[in-house]
């Protein structure tokens, strides 16, 4: 039985022996040293021999025999034998388009339409320029409904009517067979400024036969205008004086060949101008209708004005002629010329300044009614070359100004028109020649009106105009007259007043008590306060006092409206009056006033005395005009009254 695919043996089957091959050298050497049955011989050593070898420092060159190449034909793949193919079918297919195109065919081409332009390059602003023009098919095909399209500069005119606009001209040429030529002349004004080039655009469109596309050929040909058609000169100085008037003359000349039609002129002013007449008079701001000028013709406009800025700034003045479209239109669209001109600002020719009580300036200054001022007149010439017969004159005015109070030093006042007059004979000639940087002082003196000459004025000042002439040289080496003006003006301060009285007999609210006061007994008084007020409102006004010890505060007070109160911490009696206008209690009218009680405790120490009722009276306020704080005293009130009958020995203290 097989047991696992072996078959057991059989009897009778002869038993194999088996078979040993020789393990070899090694093999037996390997037996040899693994038996233990058998041990390895003792050899005898040897010695061995000694060796040395140098070693090269460097790699040194080994020739390369060179490669042979196999002269055997190289194989290439299947995908570079298609793309080889189809490289050459490429460039065959490409020759073969351009022999098509070389040799001739039906295909048309722009750049086959030949476009010549012949003419003048340089032209004078309004001359005629003509043009020939040449156009030639090199095409083998005809151009069907071909126009010659003519597009000028903007501005250019029509030569048989320069009015008419013609920006655009279109010229039918019809067919033109293959091979063919037109030529035409085309003829135009042209318009511009100096030194500007023009292009005129000359374009060919053209269709082909069984299509229905537009086709355009184009050229170019460029003009320069070597003379503008309008110029524009300004007459001015390259300096100008802040605050002193200014005079320019623009003239505009046409250097036209024909005639400009319905030319205008615009002005850019710069920020701090101030137009004050023009000649003639503007349309608009800035813009003048210069009509029709004929070739050599000018227009001339006078500028009057004014130019306000800092010492060193400058301004730039721009003018702008040439065409409008419409006449609707205040814009020049056709510009044929430009100009502009930067103009410093300079300080006036003659610095003058103004000192009030010798020290302050007119901002800083309050003058008070009947009081002199003292003023200082200073001047200096801030050109670099000399003046000379300048003349100073002052003309003063105003509602506070009292045209008899006034001295003149070193002048004469001129009273028909209020004006302070200085020059060369008034001054011993020192205005006679004013050397470039020299200085000098003049001086005068005025008193402002009285109080009572301000009743019904209200917020009144004193101006003074100072203005300066004389020669120089202008720039042109003529002499000419300069002016220089300064203004100013001073304020007057109101004149508040503050009367106090004490009352017995007459008091409205009553007294009662002894009279002459006797010691250690209540005599009852009325403390009266009366104010006034002249030209300018008074805020915040408010009347103070204090109370002796021996006083005693009542709490009556009349009329009630009126705000009083009483501090019992320093005795201090307060009158809040708020607004004081102007014009209270003066040319007729009542003044404003209260009436409060008070009672006086005499001691013995006061016996034969006449003391005080209430101290430090006060009126105090702000000048709503000059915003100046105002402030009245008055003396005190005892008990001498100053009622009619009140005789002197009732103000006495007794025992």
């Amino acid at each position: 039985m097989d047991v696992d695919g072996v078959r057991p043996p059989q009897s009778g089957d002869e038993p194999k022996k088996p078979e040993f091959e020789d393990p070899g050298r090694i093999g037996r050497l390997k037996e040899q040293m693994y038996s233990r049955a058998t041990q390895p011989a003792n050899r005898p050593r040897r010695p061995l021999s000694s060796f040395s070898s140098k070693t090269p420092d460097d790699w040194g060159e080994t020739p390369i025999p060179p490669r042979k190449e196999s002269l055997l034909p190289r194989s290439y793949s299947l995908p570079s034998i298609l793309l080889i193919i189809a490289a050459l079918i490429f460039v065959v297919a490409g020759g073969m388009a351009i022999s098509f195109l070389l040799t001739g065919s039906n295909i048309v081409a722009s750049d086959k339409i030949d476009i010549a332009i012949n003419g003048p390059r340089t032209i004078d602003g309004g001359q005629v320029l003509e043009l020939q023009v040449a156009i030639r098919n090199n095409n083998n095909a005809t151009l069907e409904l071909a126009d010659l399209v003519v597009t000028y500069p903007e501005g250019t005119r029509m030569p048989t009517d320069v009015a008419s606009v013609m920006e655009t001209q279109r010229i039918p040429l019809g067919s033109i067979e293959p091979g063919g030529t037109r030529t035409g002349t085309i003829r135009a004004v042209l318009f511009g400024r100096d030194g500007e080039r023009q292009d005129i655009q000359v374009a060919l469109e053209y269709r082909l036969s069984g299509s229905s596309a537009l086709f355009v050929a184009e050229a170019t040909h460029t003009v320069l205008v070597a003379s503008g058609t309008l110029k524009i000169a300004l007459t001015t100085n390259k300096q100008a004086v802040a605050g002193q008037s200014m005079d320019m003359t623009v003239t505009v000349t046409s250097q036209a060949k024909t005639v400009v039609s319905d030319a205008v002129l615009r002005a850019s002013f710069p920020f701090g101008f101030t137009v004050t007449s023009t000649s003639p008079e503007t349309e608009t701001d800035g813009f003048w209708t210069l009509g029709d000028i004929e070739p050599g013709e000018t227009r001339t406009i006078r500028i009057l004005g004014q130019l306000d800025g800092q010492t060193g700034d400058s301004r730039v003045f721009r003018f702008v002629a040439g065409t409008r479209d419409t006449t609707a239109t205040t814009l020049v669209d056709v510009v044929l010329a430009e100009f502009e001109r930067k103009v410093e600002v300079t300080r006036p020719f003659l610095g003058m300044s103004l000192l009030y009580g010798n020290e302050y300036s007119a901002e800083e200054f309050v003058a008070r009614t009947g009081e002199a001022v003292p003023i200082v007149l200073r001047w200096k010439n801030n050109l670099d070359v000399a003046l000379t017969d300048v003349v100073v004159a002052a003309t003063l005015s105003g509602s506070g100004f009292d045209p008899f109070g006034i001295d003149v030093d070193k002048g004469f006042y001129r009273s028909i028109d209020s004006v302070a007059l200085w020059d060369k004979t008034t001054t011993n000639g020192e205005l006679e020649l004013v050397p470039a940087g020299a200085e000098g002082t003049l001086f005068l003196r005025l008193i402002p009106r009285i109080a009572d000459d301000l009743l019904s004025v209200q917020d009144p000042t004193v101006k003074i105009e100072l203005h300066a002439a004389g020669q120089r040289l202008s720039e042109g080496s003529v002499p000419e007259t300069i002016q220089a003006t300064v203004s100013e003006e001073f304020k007057i301060a109101t004149n508040p007043s503050l009367a106090g009285r004490a009352l017995y007999f007459e008091n409205p609210l009553g007294s009662v008590g002894p009279l002459p006061p006797k010691v250690e007994n209540e005599t009852t008084y009325g403390i009266i306060w009366e104010v006034s007020n002249t030209t300018n409102l008074v805020r915040d006004a408010k009347v103070t006092a204090t109370l002796p010890p021996y006083v005693r505060w009542l709490g009556t007070v009349s009329p009630s409206v009126e705000y009083v109160t009483f501090n019992e911490n320093d005795g201090t009696v307060t009158w809040n009056i708020g607004k004081l206008l102007s014009d209270t209690g003066v040319n007729g009218s009542s003044p404003r006033r209260v009436v409060f009680s008070i009672g006086l405790v005499p001691s013995t120490s006061q016996v034969g005395k006449s003391p005080p009722l209430i101290q430090n009276q006060r009126l105090t306020g702000l000048d709503n005009f000059v915003n100046e704080p105002v402030e009245v005293q008055v003396g005190d009130l005892t008990t001498q009254l100053t009622e009619t009958d009140f005789a002197d020995i009732y103000g006495v203290i007794v025992p």
